[in-house]
């Protein structure tokens, strides 16, 4: 799967809520007509004392899904993007210090093995849901290198993640000019269930994230606007 990852902070002059709820609509119900993507997903950063400084500096992710590089690539030439999206944009986002990012994903837990967690917590699909919580790293391009690790899977079920995800740079798209190293992405049902999944190993929490060094770390509540 191909995602892009668009990286938006806010319009200083508007409040969060406003940043939020306008990104919802008219933004993203004009969204969700742009033909060619497979999903699109919101990620609407809220601030947690799990994390620390700087868990704020984008205020959202928009994550749209596409089958191939080209495509991804292809969206910001889509009339209805040009004609609808395009103009909407300066209304809320700081334009000069949005961040697109074009990668291929690999999910490398798509749900935990029998015997990790319960039948219940094995029943629910990040897919069919329309919010989840999900914690979202931008490894910077001075990070680790070596940020996806041998045990990065069994550090995200001692956390209790549901779902976990690492993203690498399309080199089709990018090149050498990627503006990061890579994504990790984890999924939790309820901020409930993070917070207890953190609490429970705080280890593996630190531990997962310290791998990737340099890096922008912010959970979100992610809205599901296409499947």
């Amino acid at each position: 799967m191909i995602r892009f990852f668009a990286l938006l902070p806010r319009r200083p002059d508007i409040d969060r809520q406003r940043f939020h709820d306008h990104w919802r609509h008219p933004h993203g119900t004009m969204g969700r007509q742009i033909p060619g993507m497979l999903t699109y997903v919101q990620g609407h950063q809220f601030d947690t004392d799990r994390l620390g400084p700087g868990q704020d500096k984008y205020d959202g992710v928009a994550m749209p899904s596409f089958d191939s590089p080209k495509d991804a690539a292809a969206l910001v030439d889509e009339p209805l993007f040009v004609d609808n999206i395009r103009p909407d944009e300066p209304l809320f986002q700081d334009l000069p210090n949005v961040i697109f990012f074009i990668t291929e994903e690999d999910v490398i837990v798509s749900r935990p093995p029998m015997g990790a967690v319960s039948d219940v917590d094995r029943q629910w699909d990040v897919l069919e849901r329309p919010t989840s919580i999900h914690l979202l790293q931008f490894v910077h391009l001075d990070g680790n290198p070596g940020w996806v690790g041998a045990d990065d899977a069994e550090l995200g079920l001692r956390i209790g993640a549901l779902r976990h995800a690492v993203n690498r740079p399309s080199a089709e798209v990018h090149g050498d000019g990627a503006p990061f190293l890579g994504a990790r992405q984890l999924w939790w049902p309820t901020l409930t269930a993070f917070q207890d999944g953190v609490d429970a190993d705080r280890a593996a929490f630190d531990g997962l994230l310290a791998q990737a060094g340099q890096a922008v770390t912010m959970l979100a509540v992610s809205e599901r606007f296409v499947r």
